[in-house]
């Protein structure tokens, strides 16, 4: 059989409705916010979790973010979706300027005064 003649692939996509939903913490973890799109390899399981950390925090509240801009770009009439999607994305610029704050004063102060290793340590 010549490639001309191959029939075209089917695809199925299945229809997403913003009924349920991760945490962001598994969401993350498991790829999508949405369960109903969740379909694992059968053999797969999930037994890690995030460490709490502000770096992970930060990137747990952009992927729910994504997830929310990717559901309402073809769902742009749910109000709820959108009304999240704002929440989060709030939440989300908080923990980056928490976590922008924590490095600079943890790291930043220390490292401009500190001695440079030529001068050694006073």
């Amino acid at each position: 059989m010549s490639h001309d003649t191959l029939p075209i692939a089917f695809p199925y996509v299945p229809p997403q409705q913003f009924v349920n939903r991760y945490a962001g913490e598994d969401a993350i973890i498991r790829g999508t916010l949405f369960p109903e799109l969740d379909l694992p390899f059968h053999a797969f399981q999930i037994e890690s979790q995030l460490p709490q950390t502000p770096l992970n925090q930060v990137m747990v509240l952009d992927f729910v973010c994504l997830e929310l801009r990717l559901y309402l770009d073809t769902h742009p009439e749910d109000h709820t979706a959108a009304e999240l999607f704002c929440e989060y994305q709030t939440k989300a610029n908080e923990a980056k300027q928490n976590l922008q704050n924590t490095l600079e004063s943890q790291y930043f102060n220390s490292w401009v005064y500190s001695p440079w290793p030529w001068e050694g340590e006073e």
